[in-house]
């Protein structure tokens, strides 16, 4: 939809709920990372009054801007959104790696630093939360409790960049790893097309 926005799935949803009528469905946008890896990223989709589920929020990282998406809708999940969902990433490695194996690790990491974090300011007696024009904002009523908001920003703020800076040094391995996954099934497929023109020529020898 024009008006969503990266990264915010769950509020794309929740307004267009708003706007048009339908639910929101929460599940797993399904991914592919041919020869390497599948992972399922937590993510939510607008199901309209018929019925018809729809992908409506972009998503640069898997480079669809436009397109179609794998959706596992998930009928246990149900979340008021009061805060945001912190579901980690679940990865199917299609190889064992040692960049790979790095990668899910670190991941882990950003994905366990990012719950202290949250848990820590929902700890906070009069915290919430609301969706801001270009993030998500934590509020709070009393000069103690933003006292100890920043405090809790200054402690988990820069563990969790410095995080995110070591996953993301990862990410140049994870690219060789899928260019040569993709050479790989570029060789298979040149392969198959090969014995198969062998075949044919065969077959036209047999049949005279």
């Amino acid at each position: 939809m024009p008006a969503s926005r990266n990264g915010r799935c769950y509020w794309n949803v929740r307004d267009q709920v708003r706007a048009q009528g339908g639910t929101c469905r929460f599940g797993w946008m399904l991914v592919e990372i041919p020869g390497v890896m599948l992972f399922g990223w937590h993510h939510a989709v607008w199901q309209a009054p018929s019925g018809l589920l729809t992908d409506i929020s972009p998503h640069p990282v898997t480079g669809w801007g436009v397109g179609s998406t794998s959706f596992a809708p998930d009928p246990v999940q149900d979340y008021p959104l009061d805060w945001p969902p912190n579901m980690p990433q679940v990865f199917e490695p299609l190889l064992v790696a040692a960049p790979l194996d790095r990668f899910v690790a670190a991941e882990a990491e950003v994905h366990a630093l990012r719950q202290r974090y949250r848990d820590a300011q929902r700890a906070i007696d009069s915290a919430t939360c609301f969706d801001g024009d270009a993030d998500l904002i934590v509020h709070v009523e009393s000069v103690g409790d933003l006292a100890q908001l920043k405090k809790v920003e200054r402690r988990f703020l820069p563990q969790i960049r410095a995080a995110e800076a070591r996953r993301d040094a990862l990410i140049p391995a994870l690219v060789e790893l899928q260019q040569a996954a993709l050479d790989r099934l570029e060789d298979a497929s040149n392969h198959s097309l090969a014995v198969a023109a062998q075949a044919a020529e065969i077959l036209r020898a047999v049949s005279g």
